[in-house]
């Protein structure tokens, strides 16, 4: 397991982190701690876990976390007691939710914390001065943002929010970070986190002959895979494949290494089994930049 440099920042991450899209899915309590009992013990140390509130966050009090795994939980996305999503950065929300994870998890900080979303509705101010008091009381060490374009992410660091880290989703089937947001996390030092490193599942191959019965397709996250099995995709999938091919590896590793020539920190994976995660732990492939660059702009 490898680990890179958070940006410009002190923290060191594996360069795939474990996700947990799929616990309180398909993943419940105990197979999320065989995940991360599996993830710490191949060296891995960055797991993800969700806004309070949403499906992932009520099995959290069921795992035991290892000290040696850096956590990084979101804040601004929340569940009301009608199931409506609610969003937002205001001050109450961000304490409010970092408290809850914090007793879920049973930890006194959060390694990194994510701001889940941009609310153009409270000021800017107003969530720098929740961020302050959260980093001066050393209940979050780091901060970072998702679902950000480049121009909001610059506005939040002109607000004196220290960003540490912006996580979108990026793999060979999604590159739309390259446009706006990479280019705006290289020139200001921030790192850059993958989500759906693996497509949503479909870089690992598994719909080739069909939909297997115990896949995301198959199930209530079909609408979340399906936009990455049109045409062009299939046609990015048929490279990798090529390239698998020709490096006796699989299509997983393949993805992976991707990512790792692009410079991204950490790729999140959110496998479902311990024998998904072994595969995506153990892929340690180096791609020639003749193959690299086959791959830039098959993608």
């Amino acid at each position: 397991m490898n680990s890179n440099r958070l940006g410009t920042t002190g923290l060191d991450v594996s360069d795939v982190g474990l996700g947990t899209f799929e616990w309180g899915h398909r993943v419940d309590g105990r197979d999320a701690q065989r995940l991360v009992d599996a993830y710490a013990e191949a060296g891995g140390n960055l797991l993800e876990l969700p806004s309070s509130g949403l499906h992932a966050a009520e099995i959290l009090g069921q795992v035991d976390l290892p000290d040696a795994v850096s956590v990084m939980g979101r804040v601004g996305v929340s569940l009301s007691e009608s199931s409506h999503i609610e969003l937002g950065l205001g001050r109450a929300r961000i304490l409010d939710q970092v408290a809850e994870l914090l007793r879920a998890i049973g930890r006194d900080h959060l390694d990194v914390l994510v701001l889940d979303v941009f609310d153009a509705e409270v000021d800017r101010s107003e969530t720098a001065s929740a961020i302050d008091t959260l980093l001066t009381l050393g209940t979050v060490r780091y901060v970072g943002v998702s679902h950000h374009t480049g121009w909001q992410l610059a506005e939040m660091r002109g607000a004196g929010i220290p960003i540490a880290c912006a996580i979108s989703e990026y793999s060979l089937l999604n590159r739309d970070a390259d446009a706006e947001l990479g280019p705006a996390c290289d020139y200001a030092g921030i790192g850059f986190i993958a989500g759906a490193g693996l497509g949503r599942g479909v870089l690992a191959d598994k719909y080739q002959r069909g939909t297997p019965q115990d896949s995301r397709l198959a199930g209530e996250l079909s609408d979340y895979v399906s936009p990455y099995l049109d045409d062009r995709a299939s046609r990015v999938l048929a490279g990798v494949r090529r390239a698998a091919a020709a490096l006796g590896v699989s299509t997983t590793d393949i993805a992976l290494a991707f990512n790792r020539e692009r410079g991204i920190a950490s790729t999140l994976v959110s496998a479902r089994t311990p024998e998904q995660l072994n595969q995506v732990m153990g892929s340690d492939v180096t791609l020639e930049p003749e193959i690299a660059e086959v791959l830039e702009q098959i993608s």
